[in-house]
């Protein structure tokens, strides 16, 4: 969605793979941690690679003053309160929270009206 909506190339891959690749990352880079209890291993040891050197981190996360929000320069909080036998909610949050995400990149690139943002909200509560 954000390489469509604000035409940012994006690359997505698991915490447990990331620090085994040795990213390419700068201060230009924004990595974007997703947990849902912020306690994660794997995230977190993405995360602190990736500030080392020196990309900003965002955390989309279910626990405000979990380590992953602690860490990030910024948090955005789902508040699909606890995990228990379906991930259906957190997973529409999530894909929630990745269209807005999206959404709010393209207009402040000026590649996505405030029209047409509204409209991609609409269509994702239907």
């Amino acid at each position: 969605m954000i390489e469509r909506l604000a035409r940012i190339p994006v690359e997505v891959d698991y915490g447990s793979e990331f620090r085994y690749r040795d990213p390419i990352l700068d201060s230009k880079t924004l990595t974007v941690c997703i947990s849902q209890s912020g306690e994660t291993a794997d995230t977190l040891a993405a995360q602190r690679e990736a500030k080392q050197k020196g990309s900003p981190t965002l955390a989309i996360c279910n626990v405000m003053g979990s380590m992953v929000t602690r860490e990030a320069a910024g948090t955005l909080l789902t508040h699909a309160g606890p995990r228990l036998a379906s991930l259906d909610e957190g997973l529409y949050l999530a894909t929630g929270f990745a269209c807005l995400l999206a959404s709010y990149l393209g207009q402040l690139r000026g590649k996505l009206s405030p029209e047409a943002a509204r409209h991609l909200m609409l269509e994702f509560h239907a």
